[in-house]
């Protein structure tokens, strides 16, 4: 099963393969124009893309920037604005386990 995704949009694959990836998630995971990418598939058998060498292309600084950008974004959806124990309650439907 795919992970969560924390920023969805739609786009087409070309008959060459070719993908958009909308200027909004690149900023989020760090790509820059004419940079190289690692492209992979991860542990769950899910496409990754992620700037090539990304451990070592951003500062410190950069890195959380990056981040902070990543919470805000999540802590702006209204998905999260529950407790767990309302949205376990919602999965769980009202009949509680025994």
């Amino acid at each position: 099963m795919p992970a969560p995704l924390e920023k969805r949009t739609r786009t087409n694959m070309t008959s060459k393969g070719q993908v958009l990836i909308p200027k909004d998630v690149r900023d989020l995971i760090g790509l820059k124009p004419g940079a190289p990418v690692d492209v992979g598939v991860n542990d769950r058998g899910e496409a990754v893309v992620v700037p090539s060498g990304a451990a070592f292309a951003e500062t410190a600084e950069e890195r959380a920037q990056r981040l902070d950008r990543l919470f805000a974004g999540v802590a702006a959806d209204p998905l999260f604005d529950r407790s767990s124990d309302e949205i376990m309650r919602a999965l769980r439907g009202d009949e509680r386990l025994p």
